[in-house]
């Protein structure tokens, strides 16, 4: 082949790169397939574990309102020891937090919380002959007022069930 010099030129080292090919770099990152198997597991994950979780965060605010309970109940007793009787609310199916911490336990922060709780508390007071000579120290959830407990003056405690029975004990 006669080819001009300047062509022949052009040629070699169109020639010479091609002989020289770069390596094929392997593609990085991961496959669709193994995106949905790891989202799929995590779906799994979530659907078993948030459950789970938020029945211990009942079971915790349940234990919570029960051990509330049962400081009003040993306050009473002190109460009914200095007073001859015991301490009632004068309204109940309300939050009575503020008035049960200053009228039973003499102090405006106490130990129910006033702010943010999950349950209304107030005290039903036995009367007779006009003076309360029992009580039923009651809390009730906020937003579900099927969960009910209560305890009383003999230290009887009742759990109202999501059917509406009562139950003895917690």
């Amino acid at each position: 082949m006669n080819l001009s010099p300047k062509k022949e030129l052009i040629l070699q080292t169109v020639l010479s790169l091609s002989m020289f090919k770069a390596p094929v770099m392997k593609a990085k990152g991961f496959t669709l397939l193994e995106l949905l198997v790891v989202i799929a597991i995590i779906g799994v994950l979530a659907a078993v574990g948030i459950p789970a979780y938020q029945g211990y965060i009942a079971d915790a605010r349940d234990k919570e309102v029960q051990n509330t309970l049962q400081s009003i109940a040993l306050q009473q007793k002190t109460f009914y020891s200095e007073n001859f009787v015991y301490f009632a609310t004068t309204e109940i199916d309300s939050d009575q937090s503020s008035l049960i911490n200053s009228g039973l336990f003499g102090s405006s922060a106490g130990p129910l919380p006033t702010v943010g709780s999950f349950f209304d508390f107030w005290i039903v007071g036995t009367i007779s002959e006009e003076v309360v000579i029992g009580f039923a120290a009651v809390a009730q959830m906020k937003n579900d007022t099927t969960k009910t407990f209560t305890i009383n003056q003999d230290m009887v405690k009742t759990r109202v069930k999501s059917d509406g029975t009562a139950m003895d004990g917690w």
